[in-house]
């Protein structure tokens, strides 16, 4: 008889060993729904105050339908690249994108950050908004939005979103859907 590998007992003990940290591995992954423990890795509580208020900004000039005061978070080379649409380059574009939204769809969103992350001038946020729609005589309609900010910090210290992309979380209450 001629012997295998299998006939090896340190052989059997590796394999052993081996499938053991595999199956650790896999049952200390964490959820993928669930976001990442160093949700704000990298920032300082200035940084943070600094992105909150764009938050807030953001919402306020969104649910008040107001393209200019919208504008005044984004960088002038800024780019928006929206669902199902080619990208849209510089503040004025974006301007004139927002513009339309707000005439074809009034509608207000919350602002949820899930993860903010700084690197040195540049913070990337992953954030969840959810858009309600007037319904008029029916209820309103809502979407869920993933968005992936890219902020620059600027000279004074403030930050401005200089890219961005988003798209539907798949929770469309009509059928047409929401591109904001």
């Amino acid at each position: 008889m001629i012997p295998t590998l299998r006939s090896f007992p340190t052989v059997r003990r590796l394999a052993a060993c081996l499938v053991a940290a595999g199956l650790a591995a896999c049952s200390s992954r964490p959820s993928e729904t669930e976001p990442p423990a160093a949700a704000t890795r990298g920032a300082g509580a200035a940084d943070l105050a600094a992105i909150g208020r764009i938050h807030q900004e953001y919402v306020a000039a969104h649910n008040a339908s107001d393209a200019d005061r919208l504008m005044a978070l984004w960088t002038d080379d800024a780019v928006l690249m929206p669902m199902d649409e080619p990208a849209i380059v510089g503040r004025q574009a974006i301007k004139e994108h927002y513009e339309e939204f707000f005439d074809q769809n009034p509608s207000e969103i919350t602002l949820e950050p899930v993860e903010t992350r700084v690197a040195g001038d540049w913070a990337f946020e992953r954030i969840q908004v959810t858009v309600t729609l007037p319904g008029g005589k029916q209820e309103n309609r809502h979407a869920d939005v993933k968005y992936l900010w890219i902020l620059q910090r600027q000279a004074d210290g403030s930050w401005k979103i200089a890219r961005a992309i988003y798209n539907l979380d798949g929770n469309i209450d009509d059928e047409e859907g929401v591109s904001a």
